[in-house]
């Protein structure tokens, strides 16, 4: 039978409120972020290790004995379907624009500086069918550097893109919510 403490099926949502180090004073500060990214279709949690293999002598044969991990690397794969201002400035290394001012208004900037990746305090959250209000998961409280990746495609379809976030230190907290 499924252990559904071990199944997350459902919806997130991926928060940053950028250029800062500190732990923001409480949960508004995260939702008032939030809506900047657009809707998140899905989050992929990543996990890279680097490890060392030692091979001991064993009579003349050399045998793999023990692995060590000496590096790992957390973060996410988060993908949107909605455009927002950061994420074409963050996708064309653009620096800050300047409204022109016109009817409709547009903003200007210029592409191709320096890669710029989003840097800030981040939260993940991610809700299974059981409940809207209160997340499955959630990681919160890490600082993390973010950037737009791979191509985007504008057309009939909803676009999709990603976004990947490489968790940095402070690591923050994770929460998975126990279900009765």
């Amino acid at each position: 039978m499924n252990n559904p403490n071990l199944t997350l099926v459902g919806t997130g949502d991926f928060s940053l409120i950028p250029n800062t180090s500190a732990v923001p004073a409480s949960e508004s500060d995260y939702d008032a972020a939030t809506a900047l990214f657009g809707n998140v279709k899905s989050i992929t949690i990543l996990n890279e290790q680097e490890i060392k293999k030692h091979f001991g002598s064993y009579r003349g044969t050399r045998i793999l004995d023990r692995v060590e991990t000496t590096q790992t690397e957390k973060g996410y794969r988060v993908t949107l379907d909605e455009i927002d201002d950061r994420f074409i400035k963050a996708f064309f290394y653009a620096s800050q624009g300047s409204d022109l001012g016109t009817s409709p208004d547009f903003e200007t900037f210029t592409p191709f500086g320096a890669p710029n990746p989003l840097v800030g305090m981040g939260r993940i959250r991610m809700w299974g069918p059981d409940s809207e209000v209160d997340p499955r998961f959630m990681h919160k409280d890490f600082y993390a550097t973010v950037k737009a990746e791979g191509d985007f495609e504008l057309g009939e379809d909803f676009t999709d893109f990603q976004l990947t976030v490489y968790v940095l230190s402070p690591v923050g907290t994770v929460y998975l919510r126990k279900l009765p």
